[in-house]
């Protein structure tokens, strides 16, 4: 005889869900503010920086939009693949995938294609690219029931090392360098708005959560991966392919990922370094948790995540904290928020088992 825990969704109220991310944003900020007092600095001033970096100007704004865009790529990816019962926590490599073969292809093609024809393969291969690399867990969890954390995380390892090799080998911007980088991208996404870089992505990312919304709702192929999330039992008895929905929904979630890697190379940064694995594909499992796996709730749930990520690096910018304490702070905000959630949405009990 023992005890175990279950977690398991409960209704909701709608306000719920405005009131438990404000709930979150208000004990983070306030611990927040207590720390910052301890590192003598104030923290009205500090939350003005934050919110002058993220809300309350228009290049704040843009630069909260632009990193929106990548976690609302990925955050509706892993919550198509969360409601086929399969958590994918390897958009990150995935990503990192996508921007590899986004980066070659652009580089290999700039000087001989068109710039359309070249970005639109740039990003096809983005997309395979990650599609490919989720699959790899797709297949083993579906075909031989390999549990898709432990795969997914081994092949996060291996797509940043395979980043690492191939920033100072065939794609090494020749000459001495700072730091290993690929050489300039010069085709570029369409801008949306000039100063501050906001291009394309935002839109592609907006149509995909709207489309996954219609996929997983309105389709014969969106019923099967909700029936297979909630009852795989139930779904091979409706004779559905189990093991293709579970390999199709993480080819779906990593192609998204794709994109996104694609869209930082080619929208954003327009080079390759190091630097571009920050940990982006692991909150993006955080956007989708807040959305409870809705790609319509992913969008609000991208924005305030982009609002946090673009305000804590204004914070440590105008208060002069350390990169450390300003990630700290960032920290304790993904982490409240994830409590929160799980405390407003999910039902918690301890069970006696025999």
């Amino acid at each position: 005889m023992g005890y175990v825990i279950r977690i398991k969704p409960k209704p909701i109220q709608p306000f719920v869900f405005v009131l438990a991310p404000l709930a979150s944003f208000a004990l983070a900020f306030l611990v927040g503010g207590a720390l910052m007092l301890w590192a003598g600095v104030d923290p009205i001033s500090g939350y003005s920086a934050f919110l002058q970096g993220s809300l309350t100007t228009f290049p704040g704004l843009m630069q909260t939009l632009i990193q929106a865009t990548l976690f609302m790529l990925m955050g509706t990816g892993i919550a198509i693949s969360n409601r086929a019962g399969v958590l994918n926590v390897g958009a990150e490599g995935q990503y990192i995938i996508g921007a590899i073969l986004a980066t070659y292809i652009a580089i290999s093609y700039q000087q001989v294609l068109s710039p359309q024809l070249t970005l639109l393969l740039a990003m096809l291969a983005a997309m395979l690219g990650g599609a490919l690399w989720a699959m790899i867990a797709g297949v083993l969890k579906g075909f031989m029931n390999v549990n898709e954390v432990v795969t997914t995380v081994i092949l996060n390892w291996l797509a940043y090392r395979i980043l690492q090799w191939i920033i100072r080998g065939p794609l090494r911007l020749p000459g001495p360098q700072l730091y290993p980088m690929s050489p300039p991208i010069a085709i570029t996404l369409p801008v949306l708005e000039p100063s501050s870089g906001l291009n394309a992505g935002l839109i592609i990312a907006l149509a995909l959560a709207i489309f996954s919304y219609y996929l997983l709702f309105y389709t014969k192929a969106g019923f099967e991966i909700r029936v297979t999330g909630s009852n795989p039992e139930l779904a091979k008895y409706a004779g559905f392919n189990v093991s293709k929905v579970i390999v199709l929904s993480m080819a779906y979630s990593g192609a998204l990922a794709g994109i996104a890697g694609g869209v930082e190379v080619l929208g954003n940064l327009h080079y390759l370094f190091e630097g571009i694995s920050i940990g982006l594909g692991y909150t993006s499992i955080i956007v989708s948790l807040v959305a409870r796996d809705h790609p319509l709730g992913v969008i609000a749930a991208s924005i305030m995540f982009g609002t946090i990520y673009s305000g804590s690096s204004f914070l440590q910018t105008a208060t002069h904290l350390t990169y450390t304490f300003s990630k700290a702070l960032e920290g304790l905000i993904y982490l409240f928020v994830l409590v929160t959630t799980l405390f407003a949405f999910y039902e918690i009990k301890l069970v006696k088992v025999k």
